[in-house]
């Protein structure tokens, strides 16, 4: 009985040591053989493992059984949602817990031989098919992999995997066809198939506003070929009717909870609601949705509301016919502003025809298509911008920029930039004060007319500053003489406005010299303002911060700017 029991001993461990000497990929195809390789070398979603790793050892005990048993294939398909970093780190955990599983499994499949002399040794372990279930560490993936049936135990059939989800408590996003075809699958055994996928969950989309108005009109003059610009193009009016849509919200959507392939509940997020910009002159629908013009205007965007501004249209002059306007909103003028009448407006004024000898003021543009022509009485100030064709004779103030064709005899003031280049492009005789600088095709004329350029400071400020402080000497006054008037309802009524206006003045004041400092900082990011022209005439004088030229000769391609305290002509 020794004898025999040795015997059986060497036949035992020789057949384990060719199951290991065999080449597991001769049982496939060529094709087979090279597809396998290459997925496992350039997939990153696949899963390395040495021969002596307890699944190959397992495999080797399978073949030795069942020659036609495909090699062990470990690749985490379907889940393409993962990034490559997140699957490596599936793939490190995984071969943790597929280690274990197999080393377990392969102690209990290796056959028991006794040492006694009157011992046989035990046969190879009868043990069913056993599906090995991993779950991703976010809970949304499930694999199996299935260790084959040792001995006479039982093959693969759905009852066991179905075990094996509920040990491992995976009941949701199962793929019942999977787990009906697993079973008579050829490569069923040591490889790694998806059987479960949870729900991601789907969050909400905000709300948004889709507009039927633009919220920013730029009003940028363009040239045709022989350099003119087209005035009547600048005023792009967005008018409205009454009962008009100006805006409308898209409402936000729900989200849609997800699941884990444990079937627990993922939360989500509903779209949050986009509020309507509403401003003055404007209604919201009964549904909440839609943002309506209540009055006829113009619809203009405040950088927070739309609003809808009253629009004056003029037919005609302003003259004996119309008087004096003063209006809160836009005014359209399709004529010319007469001399000795004034007209102001909260909003923008376009006039269609010629400002003549008369005051023109706006909280906006200023848009004069035929141009200004005045006895250097007529004062027209802009809070924004003004376009004119010419200026001929006049007085004006702008905020911002100003854009004509050519300027006369005129005093300008702007704390933008003054554009001269289409038209003639001429800057002839008067005061040019810019904040940023000056462009022009020609500076002076050939006839040495004193022209006067002036850089740098606020000029448009200055002159707000100077009524400003008038208007609060004029107010003091007034409190003075109120003082030594006797005591009435009347006086205390005055005295308490004053003393509310001399305080917002004051605040006014206060802004001037901190908006100046902000105005510094951007001209040193600018490197300075600079006067740029084609052509400039003797007897023009230049002038930036405290540094004056008179040109004693004409200058072709004039680029004029300080530098280190003094003026250079480049």
């Amino acid at each position: 009985m020794r004898i025999l029991s040795t015997f059986l001993k060497k036949i035992v461990r020789k057949k384990q040591v060719d199951s290991q000497e065999e080449d597991p990929q001769e049982y496939l195809s060529p094709q087979e053989t090279e597809q396998t390789f290459e997925t496992s070398q350039s997939s990153p979603a696949s899963l390395e493992l040495s021969h002596e790793h307890p699944l190959y050892r397992l495999y080797d005990m399978r073949t030795e059984k069942s020659r036609n048993t495909p090699p062990p294939e470990i690749v985490m398909k379907g889940c393409e949602e993962l990034t490559e970093d997140q699957i490596r780190k599936e793939l490190m955990r995984f071969r943790i817990e597929i280690t274990k599983a197999a080393d377990m499994r392969l102690k209990d499949a290796t056959p028991k031989i006794t040492e006694e002399d009157d011992a046989t040794p035990h046969l190879e372990p009868s043990m069913d098919a056993l599906p090995f279930v991993y779950v991703s560490s976010d809970r949304m993936y499930a694999w199996v992999l299935v260790f084959p049936p040792t001995g006479w135990g039982k093959e693969l059939d759905r009852g066991l995997i179905f075990e094996a989800l509920e040990k491992k408590k995976v009941c949701y996003g199962v793929d019942e066809e999977l787990l009906d075809k697993l079973p008579e699958e050829y490569n069923r055994y040591f490889h790694l198939f998806i059987i479960a996928k949870g729900s991601r969950a789907a969050h909400g989309d905000n709300g948004y506003l889709v507009d039927y108005f633009l919220r920013h009109i730029e009003r940028l003059p363009e040239m045709d070929e022989f350099g003119n610009v087209d005035y009547t193009s600048l005023g792009a009016e967005q008018n409205v009717k009454k009962g008009d849509l100006i805006c409308e919200a898209i409402p936000p959507t729900e989200g849609i909870a997800g699941r884990t392939v444990l079937n627990q509940e993922l939360r989500c997020r509903n779209g949050k609601s986009v509020a309507l910009p509403k401003g003055k002159n404007t209604e919201v629908s009964e549904d909440g949705n839609k943002l309506i013009a209540s009055i006829d205007g113009r619809v203009e965007f405040s950088g927070r509301y739309f609003s809808v501004k009253p629009l004056l249209e003029i037919p005609g002059n302003v003259d004996y016919s119309t008087g004096n306007i003063n209006f809160i909103g836009d005014v359209l003028i399709h004529g010319d502003v007469c001399s000795g009448f004034s007209v102001r407006a909260m909003g923008d004024i376009k006039v269609c025809g010629v400002v003549e000898s008369c005051d023109v003021e706006a909280g906006g543009d200023i848009i004069v298509v035929k141009g200004i022509i005045g006895n250097m009485e007529t004062i027209v100030r802009s809070q924004h911008n003004i376009y004119s064709k010419y200026l001929i004779n006049s007085v004006v103030h702008a905020r911002q920029n100003v854009h004509t064709d050519s300027i006369r005899y005129s005093n300008v003031y702007s704390d933008g930039e003054v554009e001269v280049c289409s038209g003639k492009g001429l800057i002839v005789g008067g005061q040019i004060r810019s904040a940023q600088g000056i462009v022009a095709k020609t500076v002076g004329s050939v006839y040495e007319s004193p022209t006067s350029i002036i850089l740098g400071g606020q000029p448009y400020a200055k002159f707000e500053k100077q009524l400003l402080s008038q208007k609060i000497n004029e107010m003091k006054e007034e409190m003075e003489r109120l003082e030594r008037q006797p005591d009435s309802p009347h006086r205390s009524k005055r005295m308490s406005k004053l003393r509310l206006e001399l305080s917002v003045s004051g605040m006014k004041l206060n802004k001037f010299d901190r908006d100046k400092e902000r105005l510094e900082e951007k001209l040193e990011e600018k490197n300075g303002c600079r006067l740029k022209c084609g052509t400039a005439h003797p007897r023009v004088s230049i002038t930036i911060e405290d540094e004056t030229v008179v040109l004693d000769r004409t200058y072709n391609s004039c680029n004029v700017r300080l530098v280190e305290g003094e003026i250079f002509l480049i």
